[in-house]
This record gives structure tokens, sequence and C-alpha cells, in this order.
């Protein structure tokens, strides 16, 4: 078996080979490569990169390239009546690759990949621009970017944590409110109770007095009504607002089989356990597709880009292998919300060869992707621009005022969740208050038509 840093090692050659052939920037690295036919004649390598397909004939000096954000279709084509083949158009050309033979498992990466873009997020440094063959932002709009003001307005969020903060304060104080108000009621209410126990007893020595047949009714019927009085036990009102959960996301992913072919799915992240999506967002029926996150060990960063494994305690499943242009992601999701689970998360560990790059940390979140509703044969590549939080050549200070400001703002979220829960916790409670209210003014009508009624019979007797 091919150690990691043979791997890593085998990869470097192909990733130097495709920089020097094309003059790629040190951030383009080859991910997979297959053999095929561009044109469905030249033979040759086309070489998968993070933002480009470069093809490099096997003999002579034919190349071709393809910056994939250019990519207006791509669908599955025909070589001779052979399904074998995969089809480009951009706004200058339509270009046709042939005879591979993995096709398919191309084309699920290709698509990934244009679909979408390879993201990885470092909040402690500034976004490096590419050279101009791989510019996502015209020099128009680059100049626009420089000239953007470098003043940043922490002072609203502040304002708005504030707020925040003072309207959670209040919700709270309205909840202990209500408990004190709860236990009152059910004072009011014991008493209502105790009440009807007197005018109980009150009904049977008027039976008994009214008439000889109600006093022998009663001499041979079991007296219920003169036992010693329920005293009141006050309820435990105390409210207790349901913990936030974050809700569960969803991640565009690969997975790699045991055959090493690509289908297009889904890993949904919960605050306990992942789980793993067809492309239809259905669990997977094929393999355990439900796992806790105290059952994973360990997060394999992959030597070939984009590629990750996790693997389980004692083997209990089968290592889940994945492809992804959101790894960093993945990683960060699941280190997070394992640490706030357990207090422990999964080992991360980096082959050799690939470079290491920042998780759990809440400030780098962020939903990359929804996919897709629809998916067909062809596609539209979603826009990449503004990916970029941080302004190029800003100063420290104003890199720290964002840092600082995405802090805010990830407390405001917090907030804004917790007050959500105490508002729906408030409404049960006031829903609940309303019901024993109504039960306890029907207990006061019955109560005092009773009385009247009572008074009636002994104005009869006198």
């Amino acid at each position: 078996m091919t150690s990691p840093a043979d791997k890593a090692n085998h990869l470097k050659v192909k990733t130097e080979l495709v920089r020097r052939t094309f003059n790629y920037p040190e951030t383009e690295n080859v991910i997979q490569d297959y053999s095929c036919a561009l044109n469905k004649v030249t033979l040759g390598k086309l070489y998968i990169t993070e933002n480009f397909l470069s093809f490099i004939a096997s003999i002579g000096s034919t190349t071709e390239t393809i910056p994939l954000r250019k990519i207006l279709e791509m669908k599955k084509d025909s070589t001779l009546f052979v399904n074998n083949a995969i089809t480009f158009k951009t706004a200058e050309q339509l270009i046709s690759f042939g005879t591979f033979s993995h096709r398919d498992e191309a084309f699920t990466l290709i698509y990934h990949l244009w679909k979408c873009p390879p993201f990885i997020y470092n909040p402690n440094s500034v976004d490096k621009d590419l050279d101009e063959k791989n510019l996502f932002r015209g020099a128009g709009q680059q100049q626009k970017q420089k000239q953007l003001s470098t003043r940043v307005d922490t002072q609203s969020t502040k304002m708005a944590l504030k707020l925040a903060t003072e309207t959670k304060e209040t919700g709270i104080a309205t909840l202990n409110e209500l408990s004190y108000q709860a236990e009152i009621i059910d004072g009011i209410e014991s008493k209502m109770d105790n009440i009807h126990a007197n005018l109980d007893r009150s009904d049977r020595l008027l039976k008994g007095i009214e008439s000889v047949g109600g006093a022998l009714s009663n001499h041979f019927s079991k007296d219920t009504t003169n036992g010693p009085r329920k005293e009141f036990a006050p309820l435990d009102r105390s409210i207790q607002v349901r913990p936030r959960d974050e809700p569960p996301i969803e991640i565009d992913i690969l997975e790699k089989l045991s055959n090493d072919s690509l289908i297009p799915g889904f890993i949904q992240i919960h605050n306990d356990r992942f789980i793993i999506l067809d492309a239809n967002r259905k669990p997977r029926t094929e393999i355990v597709s439900t796992y806790t996150f105290d059952s994973a060990e360990y997060l394999v960063i992959r030597a070939r880009p984009q590629h990750m494994d996790i693997r389980f305690f004692n083997n209990k499943y089968p290592r889940f292998r994945m492809a992804s242009s959101y790894i960093q992601n993945v990683v960060n999701e699941i280190v997070l919300r394992s640490n706030g689970k357990y207090g422990k998360a999964p080992q991360v560990i980096f082959e050799p060869g690939i470079k290491e790059f920042v998780y759990g940390n809440p400030t780098i979140r962020f939903i990359p992707s929804s996919g897709r509703s629809q998916q067909s044969s062809l596609f539209t590549r979603a826009s990449t621009l503004g990916v970029s939080n941080f302004i190029k050549d800003a100063s420290d200070d104003i890199k720290d005022a964002l840092i600082e400001q995405d802090k805010d703002l990830d407390e405001i979220s917090d907030l804004l969740g917790d007050i959500s829960n105490i508002a729906k916790t408030i409404g049960d409670e006031a829903e609940r208050s309303s019901s024993q209210l109504d039960r306890i003014t029907d207990k006061v009508d019955r109560a005092n038509d009773r009385l009247q009624n009572n008074n009636k019979r002994i104005q009869k007797m006198l």
C-alpha cells in the first residue's frame, strides 16, 4: 500500500508540472487527473485543480486550459456512440474531452468544483489576489475595492449587542414575574377547591335535615365530605427556557465509495451527530448514515486536496471517505459542535504535503452552500464575488475591528436565538395561565350557584 508521503510526492510532481506548464499560482494544486482525448482526437491527460481544467498531450506540445469560472454549460457526451465524453461550453468555444476510462467520476468531481468553488478561510491573514489569469474581479472592480472607506463601524454592532442583551434580560424578568403569578393563581384555585369541598359537606347536612329519607340515606352511606381538608402544596412553577440548539447545516460533499468512484451528496451536521445524505437529501440506505460525534476518533485531511476521511473508535464503522470544496467548514463544524456536546472533539490529522488550515474557530463559520433543489445535465456556476471578509492591504487596526465586529455579530445571533426561545416560553406560560384562569372562573360561578341554591333550601326549612 502506498504511504501518505509517497502519495503526497506523486501529487507534488503533477502539481509542479501543471503550474510550470500553465504558469498557475501556488494556490493551484492537482486534485485528480484522467487520461482522455482533447476534442476526441489528441490523447493526453486532463488535470483538475481548484480553479482550472488543464490538458497536456502525451505526444507533442498541445495544451488547453479552461478556467472553471468561464464554463457556462457542461454535459456528458458520447464518441462513436460510446458514452465516454464530457463537453464544456464557454463564451468563446465548445471543448470536448473523450475516451475517458472514468467519465462519470470525472464529471462528478468537475461539476462539484464548478458549482462549489473551493474555499479556505484564514481569519488572521488578508486574502491575496491571484494573477490576472485567475482573477474573479476585473481591474476596475479592484480599483473600487481599494477606494473603499477604511472605517469599520463597530459602534453600531456594540449598540445592537447592548439592545439584544437588554431585551434578553427583560424577557428573563418577565418569566420570573409569570412564575410568581402562577404560584398565586395556584393558591386561588386551591382555595376554590376547598370552598367546593365545604359546599359538598353542607349539601349532605341539608339533605339529612330536609327529610327522613335524606337522614336515612346519609346514615347508610359513607360520609366522604368529613375528611381532612387537602392542604395547599404549591407547585414548582419555575419556568425553564429550552436551551437553544444550533440548527443543522448541510454541506455539499462527494462520497468516495470502496471502488474509489464518487457520488454527490450532503453531510448534515447536527449538535450531537452528522448524517450522510444522498443527492436528494435522503439518508443513505446502503451504509450506516448517522454517526454520533463521540464515535469519531480522527478527521484525516488527506494528501489529495479537498479529500478527507472520518475514522471511528475501535473501527466501529468503516472509515467514511469524502471530498468537498468545503473541507475546512466540515471540520470546523464537527470540532465546534462535538466540543460543545461532549467537551472533546475528534483529533484532526493533516497528512504530509497538505497545507494546514484553521478550525475550531467560531469566527470562520459560514454556510457555504445549500445545494440545488434540482439537478440536470446542465448547470450554472454560482458567483464567487465577495467571498473575502477582509480588505486587501488593510491595516492591523481595521482587521482587528472586523474580527471584533464578526464576534459581536455572532453573539447577537446567539442572543436572538435565546430571545426567540424566551418569547416562545412566555407565550406557552401565558396560554397555560389563561386556561387555568378560565377553569377558576368556572369553579367560582359553580360555587356561587351552589351557595345560592343552599340559601334557598335553608329559607324553605325556616
